[in-house]
């Protein structure tokens, strides 16, 4: 899908305040309701957008926020991130380089839950080498903002500035 100027701007206003009306960002851009509605549904539709709400583990009953960095056998490489990819309590899942391969991020309602994942799950799973574990301890900063026009929008809301 090809991201237009529109597009951009209705992704900027978006990540900024994600409940914003499609009335709203209409009126904003000079265009109908249903054109906002159209490329914000194609924009969800291709994966490039997705609304949610976002809590904060801590604070909402999950006490176990960890990284687990794995090194894996490479020719299981593969077989090793399906089973990790079915395990619920692993949000975020990347191969990555340098002295480990894979690199999960488990949220759970406690430490015993970890040892289990630990021990009883990613234990068990051939081509896993080794793992090291780091626990959060704190959460200061957690953003979703990653695309190139992020801060084109300041902090009125205005497209365009940088804030």
């Amino acid at each position: 899908m090809q991201i237009d100027d529109l597009d951009r701007k209705i992704l900027q206003h978006l990540r900024a305040d994600g409940r914003v009306s499609y009335v709203a960002l209409a009126n904003k851009f000079n265009v109908s309701e249903g054109t906002i509605r159209k490329r914000v549904r194609k924009l969800d539709e291709n994966q490039i957008l997705q609304i949610i709400g976002v809590t904060d583990p801590l604070k909402v009953g999950l006490d176990t926020v960890a990284f687990i960095w794995l090194k894996v056998e490479r020719r299981r490489l593969e077989s090793v991130i399906k089973e990790l990819k079915s395990i619920k309590d692993i949000r975020y899942l990347v191969i990555t380089t340098g002295s480990y391969d894979v690199v999960a991020m488990a949220v759970l309602p406690d430490r015993e839950r970890l040892i289990q994942l630990l021990n009883k799950q990613l234990g068990q799973i051939p081509g896993v080498h080794s793992t090291e574990t780091s626990i959060v301890l704190e959460i200061h900063k957690q953003i979703y903002h990653w695309s190139p026009f992020d801060q084109a929008v300041n902090s009125g809301g205005e497209v365009g500035a940088k804030s």
